[in-house]
């Protein structure tokens, strides 16, 4: 794991991105923000849905409609998405 500053981030961009292939990166801005950057293949698909607060709470109230039984979802074959 390498930590960085912003500053140093934005002055070598590429570097870093291609160093996050091999190793997390995490970047610290200010006292108590810090972020990691890894590539999106690393994320796992919850995450990822879950990662945008506006997804997730559009994700949440979808399953508590389903789960009250408001609203029982959809069903849908791969091979209609074509039609």
């Amino acid at each position: 794991m390498k930590a960085i500053s912003t500053t140093e981030f934005r002055h070598k961009q590429k570097y870093y991105l291609d160093l996050a292939k091999t190793e997390r990166i995490i970047i610290q801005r200010g006292r108590s923000d810090a972020f990691a950057i890894i590539p999106l293949e690393d994320m796992d698909e919850t995450e990822y849905l879950l990662s945008s607060p506006a997804n997730a709470e559009r994700l949440r109230t979808a399953i508590s409609k389903i789960a009250s039984g408001h609203d029982r979802g959809t069903s849908l074959k791969i091979d209609d998405l074509w039609k």
